[in-house]
């Protein structure tokens, strides 16, 4: 299978430029490895979970990378939906928890790739990575229903 290229080792000018390199990468090796189309639409969240199976288990070793391309292509999905931007944030209620594996080793709290929206953070990087240890019980799909209904509830709340 197609390991990422060294988007790891590129400098961006911003936070939001670095997850859009990620998720163009993932287009680019789900397209590659496994014939399918992620085009940043709702519908490609089904499609990227055939990606995530057909990767399935994926080695320790390359969980934090994996989280970086798969999570940065499903953020990025949400983020133009709603036009928002990422942020670096502190998962709440998360104390230690460094890298999405959660191994920071400090103790202290550190934050995390997060998508602004409207106020409200949604961390695409931790479900997937919830998603690739976990297994499909951590549904992408279901999980993108539940948020985006939340979301636009609120949105209509508010107009």
């Amino acid at each position: 299978m197609t390991r990422p290229s060294r988007i790891s080792e590129q400098t961006f000018d911003s936070l939001d430029a670095m997850m859009q390199a990620w998720a163009a990468e993932a287009v680019r090796i789900a397209g590659e490895d496994h014939g399918m189309n992620l085009d940043f639409s709702a519908e490609s969240i089904a499609r990227l979970e055939t990606v995530l199976a057909a990767r399935s288990p994926i080695p320790v070793d390359q969980q934090d990378e994996s989280t970086r391309l798969w999570g940065g292509y499903f953020g990025e999905v949400l983020r133009r939906r709603y036009d928002c931007h990422w942020i670096m944030a502190v998962y709440p209620g998360q104390s230690g928890l460094g890298q999405p594996s959660g191994q920071s080793g400090s103790g202290q709290e550190m934050a995390m790739p997060a998508l602004d929206i409207r106020g409200s953070h949604v961390y695409p990087l931790l479900k997937v990575f919830r998603r690739i240890t976990m297994g499909p019980a951590e549904d992408l799909s279901a999980f993108f229903a539940k948020v985006t209904a939340a979301l636009d509830a609120n949105a209509q709340k508010k107009a």
